[in-house]
């Protein structure tokens, strides 16, 4: 029963990242696909923003998961499949994924339509974009149980939604996938490291 609820997930995931590609082939925000605006100073600040958001991800695994957090976060996927070493798909197919629909969602669309169509201010957009992206994540509640956990999970989305939307005005989309992939990757790989 257990892996037909997975089945249905991953396949929900899958059918979500066609939905939210096809407008794009239709020219919808094509202005942040691409590259608008690079020097040093952006890649100074892109630069600090991403260890200030390694370091977080690291005094918050210190810090506000005990032991009983860690444990708990042995059943999330990525974590689940780095220490049995078994559905590498997980890994590679549907972790990107989640993270590519998740970006779309977040960061391409949601902006997108409170700038250019509710006409929000630039700090309003990226800080309500940011919110919602954090509050999104509440769903980890109902997977762990752990005010910790879900603690953790809102403050670091929070900061990298903020992160992102900036990377998004500057780099695109594109950036903003390969970041989240890579941060919240390195974030697991850190605690599997932990557990194992």
């Amino acid at each position: 029963m257990k892996e037909l609820k997975l089945g249905k997930k991953y396949l929900a995931i899958i059918s979500i990242v066609i939905v939210l590609i096809i407008p794009i082939f239709f020219g919808i925000y094509a202005d942040f696909l691409t590259v608008s605006e690079i020097n040093l100073e952006i890649l100074l600040f892109l630069l600090i923003g991403l260890v200030l958001l390694l370091v977080l991800g690291k005094v918050m695994e210190s810090f506000l998961y005990g032991k009983k957090s860690k444990e708990k976060m042995k059943q999330h996927d990525v974590i689940r499949v780095l220490l049995n070493d078994e559905g590498k798909i997980v890994l590679l197919v549907f972790f990107p994924l989640t993270m590519i629909m998740e970006e779309l969602i977040f960061r391409y669309y949601l902006i997108g339509i409170l700038l250019n169509h509710l006409n929000l201010e630039i700090i309003s957009t990226i800080m309500i974009s940011s919110l919602i992206f954090s509050l999104y994540h509440i769903h980890t509640w109902f997977r762990f149980k752990d005010l910790k956990i879900l603690i953790s999970y809102i403050i670091f989305s929070f900061l990298l939604g903020i992160y992102n939307a900036y990377l998004l005005f500057t780099l695109g989309i594109f950036a903003c996938i390969i970041v989240h992939f890579s941060l919240v990757f390195i974030i697991y790989y850190n605690l599997y490291k932990k557990l194992s």
